[in-house]
């Protein structure tokens, strides 16, 4: 199966200001191999630790890359079901790229934080699953 049956656009998917400690399902267009979203990072003065998360369903053995462009360095954090199952992969910069096999059905998750001086910063992510 190249793309879950169930993923459908997310129509009007705007993420601006708020999106810090807010979980985001990433949905494609039926057929479509690939989903873009924007956001901006945030620093939240009230959390010790501040993310944007993106999840996204996909099954065992598909091929997931993940595309970063940011204007501050960000680092990306991809990981199934919990950090203490380690990274799938992760990628650091204002730019970056990172793949990897999904070894498992289900949900993976995309953390996005800074890397470096923890100032705001918009971004730009693209998932492909194959």
């Amino acid at each position: 199966m190249r793309v879950l049956a169930t993923a459908v656009l997310m129509l009007g998917l705007a993420l601006g200001g708020s999106a810090n400690q807010v979980n985001k399902r990433i949905r494609f267009e039926r057929g479509a191999t690939s989903a873009t979203i924007t956001g901006n990072w945030h620093p939240d003065p009230k959390a010790n630790e501040s993310f944007d998360r993106y999840i996204l369903g996909a099954s065992k053995g598909q091929k997931v890359t993940v595309t970063f462009r940011a204007t501050a360095p960000g680092m990306v954090y991809c990981w199934q079901k919990d950090y203490e199952n380690g990274e799938l992969a992760s990628s650091s910069g204002k730019e970056g790229s990172c793949s990897f096999k999904l070894p498992a059905n289900g949900d993976f998750f995309v953390d996005v934080n800074p890397d470096g001086d923890g100032k705001a910063f918009d971004y730009t992510l693209t998932f492909s699953i194959l």
